[in-house]
């Protein structure tokens, strides 16, 4: 979640192989009973440093074997459990996966506190600086970690696979160098990196003047940068023969949105790019009263050299993570709704702080057009992210906790079908991890 909440609470303003799934097992007996109906392999990665609400209460409820983890799910159950540093505080693009789903590639965007410390003043000031890009082995039932290296630029924003190439692209807030090329050997190690200068242009008003994704389209040869959280910057990466970056050069001029963007997504095609809009502004009471956000469409910048916003739709209130199907023609968008604020009792019968919601829209890959389908609500505090199976035909909802009693220590994969009407139905089916999923990654 890349959003600070101020003031909202009185002033509070490894690396181990696992071959099988650690026991974060519910107090309901009936909550595992199945697997979710899933086809396809997918990793989920928690950040257990803090409770959701830490955002807008500092209370990072800590507990004992809290680590931070990705989960191995195969067939809607988890199969493998690694320990591996991750953060919340990005947007929810800071795992992805190779062409050929080997390996997975994890960073940091901020490291961890004592796990013995229970609060903080501001999450985003005294959490750590994030440094680290874990390489992790995908096996058929296990994770493996290939190598643990530190980066050049701080804070890592996101990371994606340039293509089939063996080549990715982070997301970093150092200025004169938001862009690291990163190349893999064979075996998934880091052995060469290469800092970009994307020279972003900030403007009056940019609270944030950071790049904070880089999206890569899927033959990796152009990229989508949000900057400060309120336009889009593409830029096409020019390749030698042997297969090496040679120049990232703009394309065109920025596009500027109203709200504040959030995650990025090319379509299967690269034909259109899309984002999530939160809406957010600063400030406490601007949390409370929070706008429905958007899902916006964009068509890349043409020989004009101008970027073309084509459809926009309302996604929920805070609709920050989001995923396109296989086939292009679904999108569905979790939004938190407003289920970031404390528990506190002059907030206990605040509208939207006990249920987050999912949207699925219809998405036309020829036009870019967006068409809202259906829209379902579940009780839940700050899910991220969200899946499409191979089949387009059912969704995994990443959950962070839950609202009350110790189901508040525990993280949870939510599923859901689609039926033949384009209604949301729940599988009546939910998953246990780590507290903390944030981000979720499907496997070719």
């Amino acid at each position: 979640m890349r959003k600070r909440v101020v003031g909202l609470a009185l002033g509070i303003t490894g690396l181990a192989a696992c071959a099988s799934v650690a026991d974060f097992s519910s107090d309901d007996p009936g909550l595992e009973a199945a697997p979710g109906a899933f086809d396809g392999r997918f990793i989920a990665v928690s950040d257990a440093s803090m409770a959701a609400t830490a955002y807008a209460d500092g209370r990072l409820e800590p507990f004992d074997g809290m680590q931070d983890q990705a989960a191995l799910f195969e067939a809607g159950r988890p199969v493998a459990a690694f320990e591996v540093s991750n953060s919340v505080m990005s947007w929810p693009q800071i795992i992805d996966v190779s062409d050929d789903g080997r390996f997975a590639f994890v960073v940091e965007t901020r490291g961890n506190l004592d796990p013995a410390q229970a609060a903080v003043a501001d999450p985003f000031a005294d959490f750590p600086e994030g440094k680290w890009l874990t390489v992790v082995e995908i096996g058929e039932q296990s994770l493996r970690a290939v190598s643990r290296t530190r980066i050049r630029g701080s804070n890592p924003q996101s990371v994606e696979a340039l293509g089939r190439r063996p080549w990715i692209a982070i997301a970093t807030e150092t200025d004169d160098a938001e862009l690291e090329l990163v190349r893999l050997s064979v075996d998934g190690t880091p052995v060469e990196t290469v800092a970009v200068d994307l020279d972003p242009v900030y403007l009056a008003g940019d609270s944030e003047r950071r790049v904070r994704t880089v999206s890569a389209s899927p033959d990796g040869n152009r990229l989508a940068a949000n900057l400060a959280n309120r336009r889009i910057q593409f830029y096409r990466v020019n390749w030698s023969a042997e297969g090496t970056p040679v120049a990232v050069v703009k394309d065109g001029e920025p596009i500027a949105f109203d709200g504040r963007i959030a995650t990025g997504r090319w379509t299967p095609d690269g034909r259109y790019f899309l984002t999530s809009d939160v809406r957010a502004g600063d400030g406490a009471w601007t949390m409370l009263t929070l706008p429905e956000g958007f899902i916006h469409v964009v068509a890349p910048p043409d020989e004009t050299g101008k970027a073309r916003l084509v459809a926009s739709e309302p996604a929920g209130t805070f609709p920050e993570g989001f995923e396109i199907s296989a086939d292009g023609t679904r999108v569905a968008a979790i939004a938190m709704e407003r289920t970031y604020l404390p528990q506190m009792p002059f907030l206990s019968v605040w509208p939207k702080r006990r249920q987050y919601s999912v949207t699925l829209m219809s998405l036309d890959p020829a036009s870019g057009a967006l068409k809202a389908l259906d829209r379902i609500r579940e009780a839940g505090v700050l899910p991220e992210d969200v899946l499409f199976d191979k089949t387009g035909q059912n969704l995994a909802v990443a959950v962070f906790h839950r609202r009350m009693g110790p189901d508040r220590r525990r993280g949870f994969i939510d599923f859901y079908r689609i039926t033949p009407e384009d209604r949301l139905e729940s599988q009546g089916v939910t998953q246990v991890v780590m507290r903390g999923p944030h981000d979720l990654a499907i496997l070719p």
